[in-house]
């Protein structure tokens, strides 16, 4: 997204129309484990509890947790995104930057694999530099091979065989068509998927372009869940596994209920969840929701009283079975992008963590 200071006003008008980021990361405020929400009873569907919090200016908008427990999350700091490492925040709170990444640009989705890796999609304007980091477990970054052909590198998913799918958000081929791009058995990434349901566009009341195709999620044993921020949707992808082609349906579209949503996750009963970005900029819409695509009703998760503990939620995640977080609970992203608001009337740059009471796919 381009910042666009009457974006806020603009989301106001659009409700109407509807109907009605230097400082040190390495020892951020980490919140005691004894009141996170693993160790607590009776907790409500909803509760947000902050996790962690980093200093003014850093922006940590991806977010992942390997089966160790251990946590990742991409952040960019520095005058004009100078610099983006991945940070490391281990099952006993203590965090340390995990590994750099070479040199400015926009560091955004991350996963993890089965071994432990880190995969983060790197978007630069520099092609010496931008595409899909695997990041090893002594912290050296490595560039997948053909992911330098992605404009707009966003987020990524892995399914039960082991192929990497990563969300482009624009630029392939024309300006604004989305893709989804793959990285199989050959080792090598290719442009695996293409449809105007991935596209994103000019947002003319706002006056900003908007990312197509965004937060990508797999759920077994065939589907991927694509949310798409322009077109303020969710659909999804099924593929066969005998060479048949993809294909693709929306589950649901809605300029209000899935507002220009972003990241997604989804739990073992196949609920979709996903955060709303403008929940933070002025326009009265929940932070998280949850879509059953079944019934295609969206439920709001957290109450719109509880708004002020985000800043610009981008990414999100299920824990794993081990560690100390929850496993049936979201930890958010906070990115703490500045498109024009009030800062100090948000959350600091961090992670929170709410309670949602189902627990979530292994690793998503």
């Amino acid at each position: 997204m381009k910042s666009k200071i009457l974006f806020i006003c603009v989301l106001a008008a659009a409700l109407f129309i509807w109907s009605c980021n230097e400082k040190s990361p390495v020892a951020p405020d980490f919140a005691n484990q004894i009141e996170t929400l693993d160790k607590r009873v009776d907790v409500p569907v909803g509760t947000v509890t902050p996790i962690l919090s980093l200093p003014t200016g850093d922006s940590p908008e991806g977010i992942t947790i390997d089966k160790r427990g251990n946590m990742y999350i991409s952040n960019t700091r520095g005058v004009n995104r100078s610099i983006n490492e991945i940070l490391r925040v281990n099952p006993d709170g203590t965090s340390y930057i995990y590994a750099p990444l070479p040199g400015p640009g926009h560091a955004v989705g991350l996963v993890t694999d089965k071994r432990g890796n880190v995969y983060v999609a790197f978007r630069t304007s520099d092609p010496s530099t931008k595409g899909v980091y695997r990041i090893k477990r002594n912290g050296t970054p490595v560039r997948l091979r053909g992911s330098d052909g992605m404009l707009g590198p966003n987020a990524l998913t892995f399914d039960a065989k082991g192929n990497l799918y990563v969300t482009s958000s624009y630029g392939e081929g024309s300006e604004y068509e989305g893709a989804i791009w793959r990285f199989g058995k050959n080792k090598m990434f290719e442009r695996w998927f293409m449809d105007s349901e991935l596209d994103g566009g000019f947002h003319e009341l706002s006056g900003s372009d908007l990312p197509g195709a965004n937060g990508i999620v797999f759920y077994p044993p065939n589907k991927l869940y694509v949310a798409n921020t322009f077109q303020s949707s969710i659909s999804r992808i099924t593929f066969g596994n005998n060479g048949q082609l993809p294909t693709i349906d929306v589950v649901k579209k809605h300029p209000f209920e899935l507002m220009n949503i972003d990241g997604i996750a989804v739990d073992v009963q196949e609920n979709i969840y996903g955060v709303l970005v403008p929940s933070t900029l002025g326009a009265p819409v929940p932070p998280l929701v949850m879509l059953n695509p079944n019934t295609k009703d969206v439920t709001p998760i957290v109450a719109l009283e509880s708004a002020s503990d985000f800043s610009t939620p981008t990414s999100l995640t299920f824990a794993t079975r081990r560690g100390p977080w929850n496993r049936k609970s979201l930890f958010i992203a906070n990115a703490a992008l500045f498109y024009g608001q009030d800062l100090s009337a948000w959350a600091d740059p961090g992670v929170v963590e709410v309670y949602v009471g189902k627990p979530g796919m292994p690793g998503k």
